[in-house]
């Protein structure tokens, strides 16, 4: 049993990754920006705060998780200067407090869909080409930076886990195109396609946060893609769950969103490798889990 620090606790894949540690046996301690109601080993701060070292220090956990971040795309468009300060130098200050607390492992969780090329060759491994464009794809990819680079200077473990779009049940996660569409659908509306050829490779959130278990318990001291390696272009996706829905709605067409990438697969080859991690749940079962087949 360890004890690991998870930041951004109160987010989508938080909640999912304390509870599935707690399960795997460790003692959790938590932070967000939000309160907690459930946990009682819970700080309400920011990554940014002065208290942080305070924190850490008192924690001195052996595993930090570092979830924490400003994640919309077109927000950092808007206010790139707040994505810097908080991917950027919030995790700058996170690693920093991390190591001095004693921290031997940290787990970045990184996104591999905004800061590869996506004009490389399909599917993108951890050394293909990097081209991020947007402000929140360039601030995550500094954020590994500090990570590696002040990790091995201390002579600490750490993983980076780039992830794919990671997707769960649309009535807790209200995010994301899978629940853009269900939104839509359940209420009689006709939904956008942001770019009907744009893909994605979309990863069920308990697939996600078994591989944040086995980095936490195994680093890899290196960045690993965590996908589920299937490409699916948004007309498609679309089709899938309004089919599951039993409804019959054509969508409106749109351009693609400014900042976001065309075309997105993440090989995972290495994941199975080095965190003995594959995907157990394939898209067709996800939609099943996530989407209820009656409409609101």
């Amino acid at each position: 049993m360890s004890r690991i620090f998870v930041t951004g606790s109160e987010g989508f894949i938080g909640k999912y990754a304390v509870l599935a540690l707690q399960k795997s046996g460790h003692e959790v301690f938590t932070l967000d920006l939000l309160p907690s109601e459930q946990r009682t080993n819970h700080s309400q701060s920011d990554i940014r705060s002065a208290d942080l070292d305070l924190i850490l220090n008192e924690i001195k956990p052996e595993v930090v998780v570092h979830l924490a971040a400003q994640v919309v795309v077109t927000e950092s468009f808007v206010d790139p200067e707040n994505d810097l300060e908080i991917n950027g130098v919030g995790t700058l200050r996170l690693v920093q407090a991390s190591i001095n607390s004693g921290c031997r492992n940290f787990c970045y969780i990184h996104s591999g869909g905004a800061v590869y090329d996506s004009d490389a060759n399909l599917p993108l491994t951890e050394t293909s080409p990097e081209r991020p464009v947007s402000p929140y794809g360039l601030t995550k990819k500094l954020g590994e930076g500090y990570v590696r680079v002040l990790s091995q200077a201390a002579g600490t473990a750490w993983s980076s886990l780039a992830y794919s779009n990671v997707y769960g049940s649309v009535l807790t996660h209200e995010r994301g195109v899978i629940y853009e569409f269900w939104k839509a659908l359940s209420e009689g509306r006709s939904p956008s396609i942001f770019g009907k050829n744009v893909t994605r490779d979309f990863l069920y959130i308990e697939d996600a946060v078994r591989a944040i278990v086995l980095a936490a318990e195994n680093p890899t001291n290196t960045r690993v893609n965590i996908s589920s390696a299937t490409e699916i272009t948004l007309m498609a996706l679309y089709e899938k769950i309004s089919k599951h829905l039993a409804v019959d709605i054509t969508p409106n067409l749109m351009p693609a969103r400014n900042g976001e990438i065309l075309r997105s697969c993440l090989d995972n080859s290495k994941a199975k490798k080095v965190l003995n991690w594959s995907p157990k749940i394939n898209l067709e079962t996800g939609i099943q889990l996530c989407i209820p087949k009656s409409l609101v």
